[in-house]
């Protein structure tokens, strides 16, 4: 409820606002005909119903999540991506999304006049294209109603919901929840419970699309659904406003069943196959070369899928969007695994269902997955499954040859180069992602070194026959260094086996950061990717790079950015507690030595404190993009980041470093302009984000404060313009003295 004293401040700020064609004596002439209007009704429900009522979804935004409404007003946003399990118990996966709101205008509603109004939701099933069907409803989520709900405060960090008064709606931000696997899948046959409907339910054209199931989430439809959710406000039956936004719910627990396929009814068969060929009594399917690109790639995708289910379960902020790494990892698995089944559908026939294959072959959902598959790739790719034969002496590793290992080295780079091949396309597929694509990517790269180091010894069986020493050296050896293990005399078929390359989790991570950096590159080139600085994934977003270069601090960094917790080990496998919060004091404090805000009385660093949203980055996280458009200033409290420009050859280049108490984004803040530079954390960084709604109040009580920060914005934008002209300058010379070289040496 807001206080006398808020209500003169506000009725002030609109006396003093700047309105076309009046002066001070106009507004005050119009004040006094409307109080003579307000006198003249019968009854003060007249003059709130003019106000008309709106209604207002309050947008996803990256890197923010709904449980920050809950600490930081006007900070919390909508979700527009939800998971469901329906590969076991769908309850097992407790995501609800959440989706905010406000109401606007809503006095005559509301007490003392308390007309009835009711404010509801329906969602429908979106058609796979526009052009292909009605959107269906939604058994059970029309015109549902809503109770009013906003984000607990108590529960923070841990997300929850708790009752809230219609009264108060000119200060609240409401939620309204869909829990997918309780309302958008049907009961079990036979069943009344564990869904929110009966597949009966569902209209006939909506079921004949999927002929592979009882589920809106089968393999007919891409393991995906969209959906179209409408929050509604409504007197007598009457809309009076309403809103809608349409989201993505995904059957993470179907994902990576293909893969699955793959292993088990693939390479499992194959093995048995070459086994009788051999003549080997007994053959693991671990020594298949196709087993380890396989077994490490499932199980990089559930460590990923694990950190989305965090953001989205948790409110956690291991992503900055969640939705497009669910698109690229959907249809890269689609891409893969339709394109192999397809290329050995002749030997593997039962690799898809008879239903699956009618959707594969005629659904319109599956046009661009099948104009997109690239079978004649993944024939060659199936050419090199052949396991090496049992050899004598040191090359011996049990059942088969050492230099099966090579085999499966290059195994797995066609793998390799065939499956980013379709990462390619699957980028295309899921749609642009200019802004946070990097973070996406250094985040399934590091998960991929998890699943390498994890899995070495399942994937690698032969290893299993080396002395100690042998084997430590084929995993960890660098090119060029024969000392790595304090031996003076290495056995010349070892040496010679790997031809000094590097061991196998050096190889296998440095040459899954050349494909990722490949792929990232030619999505930049075409405007479906963007990234800061020379390559997406330096060498410094490596947790293997730390561990060799014994890089502790790194290391624990890297795992903590990623959501564990602060040993400095590459196995850790424990997710790491949610941030504490800094205490209103230590922020006061923090303002208090920054010169921008000395002039700020102690009362109104309070406020601002209390109006600051905290946030954590982790190394080489950017905060803020050049080009991108916002209204946010960030405070440094620990840690550093540098200030990066890009040039208009396209390459970026660091003109500033900032550190405890430096501010940036201001430009942005006072003028709503776009960001004319990049700024990414250097090390673990602690920042304060103030928006212009924080600071507005108290720019208007101290006017001064604007001058401080135009002397700020002046000298920041000279020294950036002076860097840029220092990089041009640069450039200009190399270009000159190259060529004048290349006149005086070629002639």
């Amino acid at each position: 409820m807001m206080t006398p004293k808020e209500f003169q401040r506000q009725f002030k700020r609109l006396l003093m606002s700047r309105v076309e064609g009046m002066d001070w004596e106009d507004k005050l002439a119009r004040v006094r005909q409307y109080l003579r209007q307000l006198e003249a009704r019968q009854s003060p429900e007249e003059e709130s119903a003019e106000l008309s009522p709106s209604l207002e979804l309050i947008p996803f935004e990256p890197g923010k999540r709904p449980v920050d409404e809950a600490l930081y007003p006007g900070h919390g946003c909508s979700e527009r991506v939800g998971c469901i399990n329906t590969s076991g118990d769908p309850a097992e996966l407790g995501d609800e999304v959440w989706l905010l709101y406000r109401l606007r205008n809503l006095y005559a509603f509301v007490a003392p006049f308390e007309r009835p109004f009711e404010v509801t939701m329906s969602a429908w099933f979106l058609p796979p294209s526009p052009g292909d069907g009605e959107p269906c409803p939604v058994p059970g989520i029309m015109d549902l109603p809503l109770s009013p709900q906003i984000v607990s405060t108590s529960s923070y960090p841990v997300p929850m919901l708790e009752p809230a008064p219609w009264n108060s709606f000119h200060q609240t931000v409401y939620v309204a929840t869909i829990a997918p696997a309780r309302q958008l899948v049907p009961h079990p046959p036979g069943e009344d419970t564990g869904g929110g409907y009966h597949w009966v339910d569902l209209p006939a054209s909506f079921r004949e699309r999927i002929p592979d199931g009882a589920d809106p989430f089968t393999f007919a439809s891409l393991f995906r659904q969209q959906l179209r959710v409408e929050i509604r406000l409504s007197e007598a039956g009457r809309t009076v406003c309403s809103e809608s936004t349409d989201i993505e719910i995904f059957d993470t627990g179907r994902f990576g069943s293909l893969y699955a396929r793959l292993l088990d009814r693939l390479v499992k068969a194959d093995t048995e196959i070459q086994q009788r060929a051999l003549g080997i009594d007994e053959l693991h399917v671990g020594y298949h070369p196709w087993f380890p690109v396989l077994t490490i790639g499932m199980d990089k995708a559930l460590l990923y899928l694990r950190a989305i289910h965090q953001d989205l379960e948790q409110h956690r902020r291991n992503l900055p969007d969640p939705r497009w790494l669910l698109r690229v990892g959907l249809y890269l698995e689609l891409l893969t695994c339709l394109g192999i089944f397809e290329a050995v559908k002749d030997e593997y026939p039962d690799m898809l269902s008879p239903e699956e294959r009618e959707a594969l072959e005629k659904s319109p959902s599956f046009a661009p997955i099948r104009a997109a598959i690239d079978v004649a790739a993944w024939r060659q790719v199936w050419d090199l499954r052949h396991i090496a034969p049992r050899a004598a002496g040191f090359f011996a590793a049990g059942p088969v040859s050492l230099t099966n290992l090579m085999r499966k080295q290059k195994a797995t780079l066609a793998f390799l180069h065939a499956h980013h091949a379709d990462l390619q396309k699957a980028i295309e597929l899921a749609g642009t992602n200019l802004w946070n694509a990097q973070e996406t990517w250094h985040r399934v790269f590091r998960d991929a070194e998890r699943a390498v180091l994890k899995n070495s010894a399942l994937a690698f069986p032969e290893l299993a026959h080396l002395d100690p020493r042998w084997r430590d050296f084929a995993l960890w050896h660098q090119r060029g260094d024969v000392r790595l293990f304090g031996l003076s005399l290495m056995p010349e078929a070892l040496t010679a086996l790997f031809g000094d390359q590097d061991g196998i989790f050096p190889a296998a991570c440095r040459q899954y950061r050349r494909s990722m950096n490949d792929v990232a590159k030619w999505a930049a080139e075409r405007h479906l990717m963007d990234y800061t600085g020379d390559e997406c994934i330096p060498r410094n977003a490596s947790l293997l790079e730390a561990y060799m270069e014994k890089n502790s601090s790194l290391l624990a960094a890297l795992q903590r950015r990623d959501g564990y917790g602060a040993a400095q080990s590459v196995e850790l496998d424990e997710p790491s507690k949610a941030p504490t919060e800094a205490s209103a004091e230590d922020l006061v404090t923090l303002l208090r030595r920054t010169p921008v805000f000395k002039p700020l009385l102690d009362r109104e660093l309070r406020k601002l404190a209390t109006r600051a949203r905290r946030v954590e980055y982790g190394p080489l996280d950017r905060i803020v993009l050049q080009g991108q458009r916002d209204s946010s200033m960030f405070l440094v409290a620990s840690g550093a980041v540098e200030v990066l420009v890009r040039h208009p050859d396209g390459q970026d280049s660091t003109v500033a470093a900032l550190e405890k108490g430096a501010v940036f984004g201001e430009f942005a803040l006072l003028t709503g302009e776009e960001r004319t530079a990049t700024v990414r954390a250097v090390d673990e960084v602690v920042l304060y984000e103030i928006t212009k709604e924080a600071l507005q109040p108290i720019i208007e009580a101290r006017p001064q404060l604007v001058i401080e920060l135009s002397l700020l914005m002046a000298s920041r934008q000279a020294h950036l313009r002076d860097a840029a002209e220092r990089y041009n300058e640069a450039e200009e010379k190399v270009r000159s003295l190259a060529g004048r070289i290349r006149r005086f040496v070629l002639g």
